[in-house]
Protein backbone atom coordinates (compact mmCIF):
# COMPACT_ATOMS: atom_id res chain seq x y z
CA UNK A 1 0.00 0.00 0.00
CA UNK A 2 1.24 3.53 -0.72
CA UNK A 3 2.34 5.66 2.20
CA UNK A 4 -0.28 8.19 3.33
CA UNK A 5 0.15 11.74 2.17
CA UNK A 6 1.74 14.08 4.72
CA UNK A 7 -0.80 16.49 6.26
CA UNK A 8 0.26 19.56 4.19
CA UNK A 9 -0.16 17.63 0.92
CA UNK A 10 -3.42 16.07 2.07
CA UNK A 11 -4.85 19.47 3.02
CA UNK A 12 -3.75 21.07 -0.26
CA UNK A 13 -5.11 18.14 -2.25
CA UNK A 14 -8.53 18.65 -0.65
CA UNK A 15 -8.39 22.39 -1.32
CA UNK A 16 -7.50 21.81 -4.97
CA UNK A 17 -10.26 19.26 -5.46
CA UNK A 18 -12.76 21.64 -3.89
CA UNK A 19 -11.42 24.54 -6.01
CA UNK A 20 -10.92 26.69 -2.93
CA UNK A 21 -9.69 30.23 -3.46
CA UNK A 22 -5.92 30.44 -3.18
CA UNK A 23 -5.30 26.70 -3.51
CA UNK A 24 -3.78 26.97 -6.99
CA UNK A 25 -1.51 29.78 -5.85
CA UNK A 26 -0.39 27.75 -2.86
CA UNK A 27 0.48 24.78 -5.07
CA UNK A 28 2.59 27.00 -7.31
CA UNK A 29 4.25 28.86 -4.45
CA UNK A 30 5.09 25.67 -2.59
CA UNK A 31 6.62 23.84 -5.55
CA UNK A 32 7.71 26.44 -8.12
CA UNK A 33 11.40 26.67 -7.20
CA UNK A 34 11.90 22.92 -6.90
CA UNK A 35 9.99 22.18 -10.09
CA UNK A 36 11.93 24.86 -11.97
CA UNK A 37 15.19 23.22 -10.85
CA UNK A 38 13.83 19.79 -11.83
CA UNK A 39 13.04 20.99 -15.36
CA UNK A 40 16.16 23.14 -15.67
CA UNK A 41 18.53 20.25 -15.06
CA UNK A 42 16.77 18.24 -17.76
CA UNK A 43 16.56 20.95 -20.42
CA UNK A 44 19.75 22.90 -19.69
CA UNK A 45 20.02 26.67 -19.72
CA UNK A 46 17.23 27.33 -22.21
CA UNK A 47 15.34 29.63 -19.86
CA UNK A 48 12.33 30.32 -22.06
CA UNK A 49 11.80 26.63 -22.71
CA UNK A 50 12.20 25.79 -19.00
CA UNK A 51 9.66 28.43 -18.04
CA UNK A 52 7.26 27.19 -20.72
CA UNK A 53 7.48 23.58 -19.48
CA UNK A 54 6.99 24.66 -15.86
CA UNK A 55 3.95 26.72 -16.83
CA UNK A 56 2.52 23.85 -18.88
CA UNK A 57 3.10 21.47 -15.97
CA UNK A 58 1.16 23.59 -13.49
CA UNK A 59 -1.59 24.20 -16.05
CA UNK A 60 -1.96 20.47 -16.69
CA UNK A 61 -1.85 19.70 -12.96
CA UNK A 62 -4.58 22.19 -12.10
CA UNK A 63 -6.74 21.02 -15.00
CA UNK A 64 -6.27 17.36 -14.12
CA UNK A 65 -6.16 17.49 -10.33
CA UNK A 66 -9.06 15.06 -10.21
CA UNK A 67 -6.72 12.38 -11.59
CA UNK A 68 -4.32 12.76 -8.64
CA UNK A 69 -4.92 9.67 -6.55
CA UNK A 70 -2.66 10.46 -3.60
CA UNK A 71 -0.34 7.50 -4.19
CA UNK A 72 2.61 9.91 -4.36
CA UNK A 73 3.37 13.36 -3.00
CA UNK A 74 2.11 16.36 -4.93
CA UNK A 75 5.70 17.20 -5.87
CA UNK A 76 6.33 13.71 -7.26
CA UNK A 77 3.09 13.94 -9.21
CA UNK A 78 4.13 17.31 -10.65
CA UNK A 79 7.49 15.86 -11.66
CA UNK A 80 5.74 13.05 -13.51
CA UNK A 81 3.73 15.60 -15.48
CA UNK A 82 6.88 17.63 -16.11
CA UNK A 83 8.72 14.60 -17.49
CA UNK A 84 6.03 14.17 -20.14
CA UNK A 85 6.18 17.87 -21.03
CA UNK A 86 9.99 17.69 -21.26
CA UNK A 87 9.87 14.73 -23.62
CA UNK A 88 7.43 16.61 -25.83
CA UNK A 89 9.66 19.70 -26.02
CA UNK A 90 13.11 18.11 -26.19
CA UNK A 91 15.24 19.18 -29.14
CA UNK A 92 16.77 16.53 -31.38
CA UNK A 93 20.41 15.68 -31.93
CA UNK A 94 21.92 16.95 -28.67
CA UNK A 95 25.19 15.39 -27.54
CA UNK A 96 25.39 13.20 -24.42
CA UNK A 97 24.87 15.51 -21.48
CA UNK A 98 23.45 15.70 -18.00
CA UNK A 99 19.96 16.10 -19.44
CA UNK A 100 20.29 12.77 -21.25
CA UNK A 101 21.78 11.10 -18.19
CA UNK A 102 18.76 12.23 -16.19
CA UNK A 103 16.33 11.09 -18.86
CA UNK A 104 17.93 7.67 -19.13
CA UNK A 105 18.19 7.29 -15.37
CA UNK A 106 14.61 8.13 -14.40
CA UNK A 107 13.47 4.50 -13.96
CA UNK A 108 16.60 3.62 -11.97
CA UNK A 109 16.22 6.74 -9.81
CA UNK A 110 12.66 5.70 -9.00
CA UNK A 111 13.90 2.20 -8.12
CA UNK A 112 16.68 3.60 -5.91
CA UNK A 113 14.28 5.83 -4.02
CA UNK A 114 11.87 2.95 -3.46
CA UNK A 115 14.66 0.73 -2.14
CA UNK A 116 16.12 3.44 0.08
CA UNK A 117 12.75 3.88 1.75
CA UNK A 118 12.92 0.21 2.80
CA UNK A 119 16.61 -0.37 3.42
CA UNK A 120 18.64 2.75 4.27
CA UNK A 121 22.39 2.33 3.79
CA UNK A 122 25.18 4.33 5.49
CA UNK A 123 26.59 6.04 2.39
CA UNK A 124 27.83 9.64 2.28
CA UNK A 125 29.02 11.61 -0.74
CA UNK A 126 27.61 15.05 -0.02
CA UNK A 127 31.06 16.52 0.55
CA UNK A 128 32.64 15.33 -2.70
CA UNK A 129 34.09 18.11 -4.82
CA UNK A 130 31.89 17.63 -7.86
CA UNK A 131 30.21 20.22 -10.01
CA UNK A 132 27.33 22.28 -8.67
CA UNK A 133 25.40 21.24 -11.76
CA UNK A 134 25.56 17.55 -10.88
CA UNK A 135 24.74 18.22 -7.22
CA UNK A 136 21.77 20.34 -8.28
CA UNK A 137 20.56 17.69 -10.70
CA UNK A 138 20.75 15.07 -7.97
CA UNK A 139 18.83 17.24 -5.51
CA UNK A 140 16.19 17.98 -8.14
CA UNK A 141 15.56 14.23 -8.50
CA UNK A 142 14.92 13.62 -4.82
CA UNK A 143 11.55 13.78 -3.04
CA UNK A 144 10.99 17.18 -1.47
CA UNK A 145 11.28 15.76 2.07
CA UNK A 146 14.78 14.43 1.33
CA UNK A 147 15.91 17.53 -0.54
CA UNK A 148 14.75 19.88 2.21
CA UNK A 149 16.39 17.75 4.92
CA UNK A 150 19.76 17.86 3.11
CA UNK A 151 19.59 21.58 2.41
CA UNK A 152 18.59 22.33 6.00
CA UNK A 153 21.45 20.23 7.38
CA UNK A 154 24.29 20.95 4.96
CA UNK A 155 23.45 24.39 3.54
CA UNK A 156 21.68 26.08 6.45
CA UNK A 157 23.67 24.18 9.07
CA UNK A 158 20.71 23.12 11.21
CA UNK A 159 21.25 20.50 13.89
CA UNK A 160 19.13 17.36 13.87
CA UNK A 161 17.16 18.81 16.79
CA UNK A 162 16.46 22.00 14.86
CA UNK A 163 15.46 19.96 11.82
CA UNK A 164 13.06 18.00 14.00
CA UNK A 165 11.46 21.23 15.25
CA UNK A 166 11.16 22.62 11.72
CA UNK A 167 9.50 19.49 10.39
CA UNK A 168 7.46 18.81 13.56
CA UNK A 169 8.98 15.36 13.93
CA UNK A 170 10.69 13.57 16.77
CA UNK A 171 14.49 13.76 16.79
CA UNK A 172 14.61 10.05 15.92
CA UNK A 173 12.27 10.50 12.94
CA UNK A 174 14.22 13.52 11.70
CA UNK A 175 17.50 11.58 11.92
CA UNK A 176 15.90 8.67 10.04
CA UNK A 177 14.74 11.00 7.26
CA UNK A 178 18.20 12.55 7.05
CA UNK A 179 19.82 9.12 6.82
CA UNK A 180 17.54 8.05 3.99
CA UNK A 181 18.12 11.39 2.27
CA UNK A 182 21.90 10.96 2.42
CA UNK A 183 21.62 7.44 1.01
CA UNK A 184 19.32 8.57 -1.79
CA UNK A 185 21.62 11.46 -2.65
CA UNK A 186 24.69 9.22 -2.69
CA UNK A 187 23.17 6.60 -4.94
CA UNK A 188 21.47 8.98 -7.39
CA UNK A 189 24.61 11.14 -7.51
CA UNK A 190 26.81 8.17 -8.41
CA UNK A 191 24.31 6.90 -10.97
CA UNK A 192 24.16 10.26 -12.74
CA UNK A 193 27.91 10.75 -12.58
CA UNK A 194 28.51 7.35 -14.18
CA UNK A 195 25.87 7.94 -16.84
CA UNK A 196 27.36 11.32 -17.62
CA UNK A 197 30.79 9.89 -18.29
CA UNK A 198 32.40 8.60 -15.16
CA UNK A 199 33.20 9.67 -11.64
CA UNK A 200 36.31 11.71 -11.02
CA UNK A 201 38.80 10.14 -8.64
Amino acid sequence: MPAPLPPPDRELQSALLERRAGAAGELIERHLDALYAFVHFRLGARREEVEEVVQETFTAALAGVGAFDGRSSLYTWLCGIAKNKIRASRARGRSRSLEQALEESDPEIDSILAEVAREPLPLEVLERKETRELVGATLSSLPSEYREALLSKYVEGLSTGELALRTRKSAKAAESTLTRARVAFARVFELLAKRRGGLEE
